[in-house]
């Protein structure tokens, strides 16, 4: 593979990523508001489809370019022993960041407010106000050495950010209300313990209320985060001596 070929499927695969980050933004800023009329609510609703149905296609487009794009790497690395090396690097950084589809043993933790009746007589109860019992979650799966978490589907990496905002959290700039479904890649024994013993953090959320189910899975499927991170300020530094 020559070097413009290769540049040529990065500018593209670039072209197709912003799209795709330009439309789940929109998407996640329409979805948050006060009391809208039904007309405009259907307004919306009509977008959001649209919006995901189009979403949907720039990722088709980009999975097929990055097919491509690692088929022209893999026939490269054939060649050569210093760029096969540079392959499977960029794969283990790709999969480090949380940039590739990945799968394997774990859990699958569903997480929903308390019953009605309960968050009536008191109304803190639910997750928007109790957010930190998700981010306890994901600590606690982090110390039991999972390789890969995602919330709602959203893969949670170094820069993923859990904050409440109005009537939702925010995952990854995407607004979210419960239920939550916690996906966790690891030893799928290891990570079901860390949560769910007496004292622990499931032990506590049942006990105001919350509706936590933990299921242990063979094959646990977490999708890849696409938005990529843009460093303002660090940049690379070397030490001289």
């Amino acid at each position: 593979m020559n070097k413009k070929q290769n540049n040529i499927i990065l500018f593209i695969v670039s072209i197709v990523l912003g799209f795709i980050i330009m439309l789940q933004y929109q998407t996640a800023k329409n979805t948050v508001g006060d009391f809208l009329p039904s007309q405009k609510v259907q307004e919306i609703s009509a977008e959001l489809n649209k919006a995901n149905e189009e979403k949907e296609i720039l990722q088709e487009d980009l999975s097929e370019l990055e097919s491509k794009l690692k088929e022209y790497e893999q026939n490269a690395s054939k060649e050569n022993v210093y760029v096969k090396k540079l392959a499977e690097d960029l794969e283990k950084y790709t999969l480090m960041a949380g940039h590739s589809d990945v799968k394997g043993t774990g859990v699958v933790i569903t997480i929903d407010d308390p019953p009605l009746d309960v968050q009536l007589s008191d109304y803190t109860s639910n997750l928007i106000f109790n957010y930190e019992f998700l981010l306890l979650i994901v600590s606690n799966l982090n110390a039991a050495g999972a390789e890969a978490i995602s919330i709602n589907d959203q893969r949670y990496t170094t820069y993923t950010e859990i904050v409440p905002v109005g009537s939702h959290i925010n995952i990854n700039g995407v607004s979210f209300t419960p239920p939550f479904e916690i996906k966790a890649i690891g030893n799928k024994q290891t990570l079901k313990a860390v949560l769910d013993f007496k004292g622990g953090v499931v032990w506590d959320m049942k006990r105001f209320g919350y509706q936590v189910d933990i299921e242990i899975k063979d094959e646990v499927i977490i999708k890849r985060h696409i938005k990529p991170k843009e460093f303002k300020y660090a940049e690379p530094y070397e030490v001289i001596e």
